[in-house]
């Protein structure tokens, strides 16, 4: 698992190296990450491949889940949201599969990562998919879950190459049409 915080050296678009820096977000940046999402939703082409949160929605994971941000020159290039194994918690993805609470509390749901369309194309939500995975085996999980939007080739990619599978296509998040995908650690 890599310590936080770290720095890792990407290349940028035009093969010019950059680096960031990967650390935990706190309550403190609540700011920062609505302000990613703002630049992310009005980037879209189709708004259906993201579902918002609200100030409220964000602060709540701040406090209460693992999150992790990334910084680039005094910008935010990404931030990312890993959900415990914790039974209790409503937003583990493993209530969507009828988990009983033994399983739930081996679940763990990596929920959210954003990327800003600037830092694109750079490998930052691998790094943080394997943030999350790493961080997730050492709470104890057995198994991840995620969601994505089956018109998100690129983060679809990304899980693949980790080895997720889909389970199944489901609305979620206000009717839109998302692919549940698994690991088993």
């Amino acid at each position: 698992m890599m310590k936080l915080p770290f720095t890792q050296d990407l290349m940028d678009g035009k093969g010019e190296p950059e680096l960031i820096e990967f650390r935990k977000a706190d309550p403190s940046d609540i700011d920062l990450v609505t302000a990613l999402q703002d630049r992310i939703v009005e980037a879209l082409p189709d708004k259906d491949l993201y579902s918002t949160s609200t100030r409220e929605e964000y602060l709540t994971q701040l406090k209460e889940d693992i999150c992790f941000i990334a910084e680039c020159g005094g910008k935010v290039a990404g931030f990312s949201v890993l959900v415990p194994n914790d039974p209790d918690n409503p937003r583990n993805y493993g209530k969507y599969l009828n988990y009983g609470r033994e399983q739930l509390g081996q679940t763990a749901s990596l929920d959210l990562t954003m990327v800003d369309p600037g830092f694109r194309g750079r490998g930052i939500q691998r790094l943080f998919n394997k943030l999350r995975i790493g961080t997730a085996i050492e709470m104890g999980a057995k198994e991840g879950l995620c969601t994505i939007s089956p018109d998100n080739p690129y983060s679809y990619r990304n899980f693949l190459v980790l080895n997720f599978e889909i389970i199944e296509q489901r609305e979620m998040y206000g009717g839109k049409q998302r692919y549940l995908l698994r690991k088993v650690f």
